[in-house]
């Protein structure tokens, strides 16, 4: 083929769906061959007992054959990166089955800073239909067998590390959240040299906006009680269902208080950051500064600290 895969792997809240459906379209050089359905079914889902590389490498050849001279193929999954309610347990293990799959493929890795990542991690909890309390929720794994929370998802240096591993460290670009916000031009400009893309000629004027963020901190203790009412991912079964979130009341209160006088009256209360502040300071400061050394010192996330203006959507 004339041009070598690349695999975006998330994180989860990275600007992963601004890439996917903005950034990762042919007018930029880029073109998906396979999408979260066929990521799920042949990678993430199949039990270690039972995972076959083979049907997951027919769906790539077949996208392969299809792809336009010149095109960079493409594909974006962040549930290859492992899922953040869930501790990201099999994030090692997708990586391997990665390198089987396609072991000549660039590895493309999104992060953000974790005081920010967290906050917006338990946003998108509620938006999914989550009733518990941030100290609750970051509290970790709730009871021997079940699988929570680990802070240890979010120390980036050790899944980078295990990528540079597998497909060699000159085949794994990692790139900021913060970065595409800040510096969109840069970041995007970088990757297309990372990818091989002699295509790419900037970001299209009418791709660069981001998504609407997310509903309002000061808003979770009633969102997480109006999940309790609505059917949803992580309530099934409500007692009383009114609803299903993230629609009907969820999406209505949401919208509501964006709006003054809730923005002015409430406008300092952050709940969730402030958690995340309390419990997380210097958490991961050894190992923003071990990614940063195998990154050759080009990452430095520790001047990223709580995002005091918005709790922004990044999904």
């Amino acid at each position: 083929m004339s041009k070598r895969l690349l695999l975006h792997i998330g994180y989860h809240k990275t600007a992963t769906s601004w890439m996917q459906q903005r950034l990762f379209v042919p007018d930029h050089g880029y073109t998906q061959i396979a999408r979260h359905p066929e990521v799920w079914d042949h990678i993430v889902r199949p039990h270690g007992l039972l995972f076959d590389p083979v049907p997951i490498r027919d769906v790539i050849a077949r996208g392969l054959k299809a792809v336009p001279e010149g095109l960079v193929p493409v594909i974006s999954s962040e549930i290859l990166s492992g899922h953040p309610f869930f501790g990201g347990i099999g994030s090692d293990v997708y990586a391997r089955r990665l390198r089987e799959i396609a072991p000549d493929a660039r590895i493309l890795i999104s992060i953000r800073a974790q005081m920010r990542i967290l906050t917006s991690v338990y946003m998108q909890y509620l938006m999914r239909g989550g009733t518990i309390r941030p100290e609750v929720f970051f509290a970790g794994d709730p009871e021997l067998g079940f699988h929570g929370f680990r802070a240890e998802h979010f120390e980036y240096h050790r899944l980078v590390g295990l990528y540079q591993e597998l497909f060699g460290a000159e085949n794994v670009h990692v790139v900021t959240q913060e970065s595409i916000a800040q510096d969109m031009d840069g970041a995007t400009w970088g990757l297309a040299r990372f990818a091989g893309n002699d295509m790419f000629d900037g970001v299209l004027p009418t791709h660069r906006s981001a998504y609407a963020p997310s509903y309002p901190e000061y808003a979770v203790p009633i969102l997480r009680r109006i999940n309790k009412l609505q059917r949803s991912v992580l309530t099934p079964a409500p007692l009383i269902r009114l609803g299903t979130t993230p629609y009907g009341l969820y999406h209505a209160v949401g919208f509501m208080m964006r709006k003054p006088p809730f923005s002015t009256l409430f406008r300092h209360f952050r709940p969730v950051s402030d958690h995340v502040a309390a419990t997380f300071a210097g958490r991961f400061d050894a190992s923003n500064r071990e990614l940063d050394r195998i990154t050759g010192g080009t990452l430095d996330l520790t001047a990223f600290g709580i995002d005091r203006t918005a709790t922004a959507s990044a999904g």
